[in-house]
């Protein structure tokens, strides 16, 4: 759980992190609200779950009555009368009796926060605990019908009697461990990466780009803002250098022959808004007081930009001449901007 915890912490604080550096570079803090929302609900979710789920279990037990059938073996609490001189032998004592009972699948050695222990699984995700209190009395938990016939196993292993209980003896929250573990990781992940992803999106709503490609110029963003050795107009050209490339992909992608004559119009747009970025980034940049390297590389960008263009629109004007796409007015229009000079289109 600790792993998991420090996980969703890290992630969620440096997507909150994320949406404030996102709200100062770009503005208009109301774009990235969401990410911030998101961050935070993934720094919380493990710790709410587990909160609530002892909140849950708490409530059930008050009202619960410990010698009503099978619903008072679930969630039951077994305190040992007497408290045990030697924790470890106890365990191993445990452990080798839970071994040898083929009602138990396995049993594992665990570690929480008041020391050693042992969690039993049984029946693929269920499990119960064996602890031990810092006054020596043993502790076995779970939410299982089989949690009293756990007990019963470690009462024969250590010679010892136990109390059935509502009242936990540890001031902690049950951790969660197991598959609903497993589950909640995966969550936590997939909304970390759901809530950088919406940064790009807020930055760059364009729906030229896709998610990866924002995400990289997102990136070039961060990096100009925190690397003291790059200034803007070296992360301008270095955004207008991924945008000729994204304009290149397109020429490639025009020729998927499961692309019909409405996709490789789409694609042809696509590649006309991607090259207006790039090039009104190359008019921004020349603009700037540039040194002779970037100035070099500036014209190295406008002369790939106008041949990625000019790409586009020949692999376009191919599928038309091949036979596998029908000619198009849309089509024909967005040849002839792409052919045209970048700063008329």
């Amino acid at each position: 759980m600790n792993k998991l915890r420090t996980v969703a912490w890290g992630g969620g604080g440096l997507v909150v992190l994320s949406a404030v550096w996102a709200t100062l570079h770009y503005g208009d803090p109301g774009r990235f609200l969401p990410t911030a929302l998101i961050g935070i609900v993934a720094a919380v979710l493990p710790f709410g779950i587990v909160s609530a789920k002892s909140a849950a279990t708490s409530l059930r037990r008050r009202f619960a009555d410990v010698d009503a059938g099978l619903s008072a073996e679930k969630g039951s609490i077994f305190v040992s009368q007497t408290a045990i001189d030697d924790p470890v032998d106890c365990l191993e004592a445990i452990r080798a009796a839970v071994r040898t009972d083929d009602d138990y699948d396995d049993v594992q050695r665990e570690s929480f926060e008041e020391g050693p222990g042992l969690m039993v699984m049984y029946t693929g995700f269920h499990n119960s605990f064996v602890r031990i209190t810092e006054a020596g009395r043993v502790v076995v938990t779970g939410t299982s019908e089989h949690t009293h016939d756990l007990a019963d196993t470690v009462a024969e292993a250590c010679a010892l009697s136990f109390d059935r209980t509502r009242n936990n003896p540890f001031s902690g929250v049950e951790p969660i461990r197991g598959a609903p573990r497993v589950f909640l990781g995966v969550f936590v992940v997939v909304l970390l990466l759901v809530g950088a992803g919406t940064i790009g999106a807020a930055a760059y709503p364009s729906d030229a780009y896709n998610p990866a490609e924002r995400t990289v110029i997102v990136g070039i963003d961060a990096r100009g803002d925190v690397d003291p050795g790059t200034d803007q107009s070296a992360t301008r050209l270095s955004k207008a250098a991924f945008l000729v490339d994204i304009v290149d992909e397109e020429a490639r992608e025009v020729t998927w022959v499961q692309n019909d004559s409405e996709r490789v119009t789409e694609h042809g747009r696509q590649a006309l808004r991607v090259s207006r970025d790039a090039a009104a980034l190359l008019a921004a940049t020349r603009n700037d007081s540039l040194t002779p390297a970037q100035a070099e590389r500036a014209t190295r960008l406008e002369r790939r930009l106008l041949d990625a263009r000019t790409a586009v629109a020949a692999a376009m004007t191919e599928r038309v001449e091949n036979g596998s796409v029908n000619e198009t007015a849309d089509m024909r229009l967005v040849v002839e901007r792409l052919r045209a000079a970048p700063s008329s289109s």
